[in-house]
Parts: C-alpha cells; sequence; structure tokens
C-alpha cells in the first residue's frame, strides 16, 4: 500500500489507496478508483450512515450484512481487518462484454459500505487477479470510520 490516502468529502470515512490508483467519476454516492497504469479492474465503494438510533446498542450494519449473506448465493462470511464481509461474486453479460463482479458488504454499528470489484471475466482465474483482490482487501482493511 502507500500514502495514497481518500477522504470522503463528508470527512467520515477514509482508506488507502494502492501505488498507481486513482479516483474515477462514477454514480453519485459511489467512489470509484482503478490502477491508472494497467487497468485490473475498478474498485467501487458506496458508504451509508444510519442515523443514530433510541438503541445505541443496534448493530444496523451486522444486520445488513446478515441479510446479505441469506440472500446471495454462494456468498460467505469472511473477516477483512477489523471488519466482518459478506463475501460473494456474481458474473454478468454486458453489450461490452462478460464481467465478473466480486462483492464485500461490510461495516459497523450505523456504518455501512458495500465494495466490489469488476474485472474481464478472462482475468478471473489469473495470477494477476489473485494479487489484486488482495490489494482490494487491503483497501477494505484501511477503511477507517471518523
Amino acid at each position: 500500500m502507500s500514502d495514497n490516502i481518500f477522504t470522503s468529502p463528508q470527512s467520515w470515512f477514509s482508506l488507502t489507496l494502492p501505488n498507481g490508483w486513482s479516483e474515477y467519476e462514477d454514480e453519485e454516492g459511489t467512489y470509484a478508483f482503478f490502477n491508472v497504469k494497467h487497468w485490473t479492474g475498478n474498485f467501487r465503494i458506496t458508504p451509508f450512515k444510519w442515523e443514530q438510533t433510541n438503541n445505541p446498542g443496534d448493530d444496523k450494519a451486522g444486520k445488513y450484512i446478515l441479510g446479505e449473506l441469506n440472500d446471495n448465493e454462494g456468498a460467505i462470511e469472511i473477516k477483512v481487518g477489523a471488519f466482518s464481509c459478506a463475501h460473494f461474486k456474481k458474473s454478468i453479460i454486458q453489450d461490452t462484454g462478460e464481467f465478473v463482479i466480486y462483492y464485500w458488504i461490510t461495516g459497523q454499528g450505523n456504518n455501512l459500505f458495500i465494495c466490489s470489484f469488476t474485472i474481464d471475466k478472462k482475468q478471473e482465474e489469473t495470477r494477476e487477479n489473485k494479487s489484486e483482490l488482495e490489494k482490494v482487501a487491503q483497501i477494505i482493511k484501511s477503511i477507517r470510520i471518523k
């Protein structure tokens, strides 16, 4: 990893990007990043923050993650740093080709992060993709809630 730190415009979370990765324009509310030197996939993170409730011990993110584990075929629970994640992948076909999207749905308390990494289907079983998935796990592990 590097000292390439992204801080959300609302300053309520930050994460560290690998060397050579940069943000690009995506849909509102989603932050997107990729390796600008050599495209290896697109990483997206969509953060969500519930307002405080009367029950401060209520783990809304944990309940959402549990729902994702139940609703997505092949989803498994994994730990990435301090975060429990619902992790799964889906293949999709679009006009531009066939893609694989890896998902990590994670968060704590009132903070939820829907993270994904999209690659070309042809990359799925490559050594390079395995390395990139490890980089994505490091990005997720680096999330800091402020």
